[in-house]
């Protein structure tokens, strides 16, 4: 279920869990996709998982502003600090302590807040002022580590996801994330390497390619879950068309 689109006695009937926390970000994606794309991929993912799981799962409010100080100089762009982030995380996860709540999973699709969230699931677990198990998942770690930055992979996404959002599709200045270089960073600001703001080619994207990508992040979120779900049997999920 979605949480905004129930009311309090239906989530008290439906007695979730676990939480997906949908976490984004609103910044630069190319002159092709639109700022909201993290975030919005990140939703429909755990929304889709959320209809396959057989064991009771809540869909949270996406966070849809994330850490992105070095797409700044590109119009449309938010950015909260790490601090923040980590803060307001940490805030809406804790408000789940004595639910019916048992684990959260942050469901991330900006790679700018890995390592904030990361650490956040390791101290919210490891403390001993509340008892909820909460994770890292990361739908880009789940199909492709090298997927770009509005590149063939997630313009192919977001073509299946929201096609009308979409404008045409471009090749970014950059085949590669630039920034890193002999083990240092060079560039502190995506414009730095790439003046479109895309990196890699989204020329080629497809929705039918997106679907197949959407569909395998979807299995390994939904799986993810049902391994780390305290009320789940290990086993594999069903896909319900509710």
């Amino acid at each position: 279920m979605e949480l905004e689109r129930h009311s309090w006695t239906a989530v008290e009937d439906s007695a979730p869990t676990t939480a997906l926390l949908p976490v984004g970000s609103t910044e630069q994606h190319g002159p092709h996709a639109p700022v909201g794309t993290d975030t919005i991929v990140a939703r429909a993912i755990a929304a889709a998982a959320d209809r396959t799981l057989p064991t009771e799962t809540v869909v949270l409010p996406p966070l849809p502003v994330g850490v992105a100080p070095y797409h700044g100089p590109f119009p449309g762009t938010l950015s909260v600090s790490p601090e923040t982030l980590r803060s307001y995380a940490r805030d809406v996860v804790t408000s789940l302590e004595g639910t019916s709540v048992e684990t959260v999973v942050f469901v991330n699709g900006h790679g700018g807040n890995g390592e904030t969230l990361g650490h956040l699931a390791r101290s919210l677990t490891d403390s001993s002022s509340n008892d909820l198990s909460v994770y890292l998942w990361e739908w880009m770690r789940a199909v492709d580590d090298h997927a770009g930055h509005a590149g063939e992979l997630e313009t192919s996404v977001l073509l299946h996801v929201c096609p009308d959002d979409v404008g045409e599709p471009v090749a970014g200045d950059a085949t590669a994330w630039d920034s890193t270089v002999d083990g240092g960073v060079v560039h502190h600001f995506t414009d730095g390497f790439s003046e479109n703001g895309a990196v890699g080619d989204a020329t080629a994207a497809s929705a039918e390619q997106g679907e197949d990508v959407f569909e395998t992040a979807v299995d390994a979120l939904a799986s993810f879950v049902t391994r780390v779900d305290p009320t789940g049997d290990g086993g594999s999920p069903t896909r319900r068309t509710d």
